[in-house]
Formats: C-alpha cells, sequence, structure tokens
C-alpha cells in the first residue's frame, strides 16, 4: 500500500512540482573549477550591487565545500572593488552550517572571513549559533529562522545563494532520502544524523532555495559528473536533492570534468 495523501508524500510533491514549475536551469561551462567560480562570482557581484541599487539591501547565502572555497576566493577581490555603500549593504548567510563550536575548521563560515576583509560588515554576517550559545540545535536553527524573517528574506528571498554538489547529489545539507530535504512550511531545518560528519547541522530547505532570486550551483572534478547528470534530469527529492535546487532563476557553473556525462 502506498502513503499517498501523507505529509511525507505531499511534501515530496511540493518540493518537486515547484522545482518542476521553475525555470530551467541555464548551464555554463568552462575549463577550470576556478574558472567557473570566477564566473559565477561577476554574476554574483552584478546581481548583489544591483539589489542594493534597488531595495538599498543584498543577500547572498554562501556554500561551504571545494566549491565554496573556490568561490570564496574568488568573491573577495570583487567584492573589495565595489563601493563601500555596497560593500556595506551586503548581508552575508551560509546555506548549511555544522553545529560545532565557533572556528572550529569544519565550520563553513570560516569562508566569510576574506569576504570581511574586503568590506562586507561582520554585523551583517549571520552565523549560526554555537553549541556553547544555545540549548542545542533547534534553539540555533529556530534563532537562524527568525534572523531570515527578520531581515525580510523569508518571504521573499536571497538575492544569490551559491550552493556546492555533493557526489551523491545533495545541495547544503539536503541529503538523499534524509527526512531533512523534506521539510516544509519553514526556511530552515535542524539536521540530525548527517551521513557525512559532524552528524548535527543547520540547513536552508528547499522552500527557501526555491524563492531565490538566482541559484547558483557551483561544480568540478569528474567526481561530480554523475551528480551533474542528475542534477539537471527531473525532479527527483529523493534520488537527488540538487535536481530540486531551482529558483527563480537557476545557472550551473561547471568544469569540463564535471560535465563529462552532459557533452553531445
Amino acid at each position: 500500500m502506498t502513503d499517498t495523501g501523507t505529509p511525507r508524500t505531499q511534501a515530496i510533491a511540493e518540493i518537486q512540482e515547484a522545482a518542476s514549475a521553475a525555470a530551467t536551469p541555464e548551464v555554463i561551462v568552462l575549463p577550470t573549477l576556478g574558472d567557473a567560480a570566477r564566473r559565477a562570482c561577476q554574476d554574483t557581484v552584478r546581481i548583489l550591487a544591483a539589489a542594493v541599487t534597488e531595495r538599498g539591501a543584498a543577500h547572498l547565502a554562501l556554500t561551504g565545500g571545494s566549491g565554496g572555497m573556490a568561490l570564496s576566493e574568488a568573491l573577495a577581490p570583487l567584492i573589495a572593488a565595489q563601493p563601500e555603500a555596497v560593500r556595506h549593504a551586503i548581508h552575508l548567510w551560509f546555506g548549511d552550517e555544522r553545529f560545532v563550536p565557533a572556528g572550529d575548521p569544519e565550520r563553513n563560515d570560516l569562508l566569510a572571513t576574506p569576504l570581511i576583509a574586503a568590506g562586507i560588515r561582520e554585523s551583517q554576517t549571520h552565523r549560526l549559533a554555537a553549541p556553547n550559545e544555545v540549548s542545542g540545535l533547534d534553539e540555533a536553527t529556530a534563532r537562524m529562522a527568525h534572523e531570515l524573517k527578520s531581515a525580510g528574506v523569508t518571504p521573499g528571498g536571497f538575492d544569490v545563494v551559491h550552493v556546492g554538489l555533493g557526489p551523491d547529489a545533495h545541495v547544503c545539507s539536503l541529503f538523499p532520502g534524509h527526512p531533512a530535504a523534506l521539510a516544509v512550511g519553514a526556511p530552515a531545518v535542524a539536521v540530525r544524523n548527517s551521513p557525512k560528519p559532524p552528524p548535527e547541522r543547520y540547513s536552508l530547505t528547499f522552500e527557501a532555495l526555491q524563492h531565490a532570486g538566482r541559484v547558483m550551483v557551483v561544480a568540478g572534478g569528474e567526481g561530480k559528473a554523475e551528480a551533474v547528470r542528475l542534477g539537471l534530469g527531473t525532479p527527483d527529492v529523493l534520488k537527488a536533492p540538487a535536481s530540486c535546487c531551482r529558483g527563480e532563476q537557476t545557472t550551473w557553473y561547471l568544469d569540463e570534468q564535471a560535465n563529462a556525462l552532459m557533452a553531445d
């Protein structure tokens, strides 16, 4: 017997239908991951500067992993070259974070360091509370959800979300088959028993990702080729969460190796 009509089935349908209704992702292929990251960052700065001109603020969510490192390195000098009025109007967020002590090498928010040095304000860098600052992961996640709402990011949306791609086609900390990937009705979710250590994490939900003005997926290396194929296929949140990571506009920035299975 199927579980048609259960909350789980409804969540799967909601996430996949929203992804299917979104614009088809654009794919940009460049020789190396560094090249792909630089192109993504050029587009990022253009979008953020336009948002500041239009609304007086811009919201960017960063990612971790190899893609996040390449993006942070490429983005810092581009941010530094912007007028102070733009630099000081950018808010930094994180697509996911590990619930470990502040300063721990596992923290994704360490990637904000060169961006803060480039002129983004620490006061506008929205870090997940560390374990010693809250009663537990639930409180840290609730605080972040409240912060997102207070900053006007929900129900509006991020201007840009940077997304790394796992070899299993996970994005943020939304893993294939994990119940946290099916969270609906909130912009953020507490992730427990993550298949990748550390086990406790915070993640944006698909609800937040799918409301973003621009989602940028950045990936490189032959180990990501199958994940790219799945992620650019029919939305399937259980098998390939990346396939449901689609905002109002979505662009995949890939190196040639990651795009190998998509080449004609």
